[in-house]
């Protein structure tokens, strides 16, 4: 099951990705339908650990079966522009 964007509630998150690159973009724990989100956006889906269900460890541009974390809505991230491309998230902050 997918949720419209419009009608999720959001968490602003910043992660930092394994190639040095700092993203800043909405969490939502939820699976998103694709054609709900902004144009100018793009999604990806953060995988969290088999021993740890609330702190992230990869950020993948498509879907994600095993460990879903949630979607995290941003910007085009440019060193991620083909799908199935998935990259450590070395470290993360949720703002309020």
């Amino acid at each position: 099951m997918t949720y419209d964007y419009n009608r999720t509630n959001k968490t602003r998150m910043s992660i930092t990705l394994e190639n040095g690159v700092k993203v800043e973009g909405e969490f939502l724990e939820l699976r998103i339908s694709v054609d709900t989100i902004p144009d100018n956006k793009e999604w990806y889906q953060i995988r969290h650990s088999d021993e740890d269900w609330i702190a992230p460890v990869s950020l993948k541009r498509g879907g994600i079966m095993v460990n879903f974390m949630g979607t995290f809505i941003c910007n085009p991230i440019e060193s991620m522009k083909e799908s199935g491309i998935e990259l450590d998230i070395i470290d993360y902050k949720f703002f309020d």
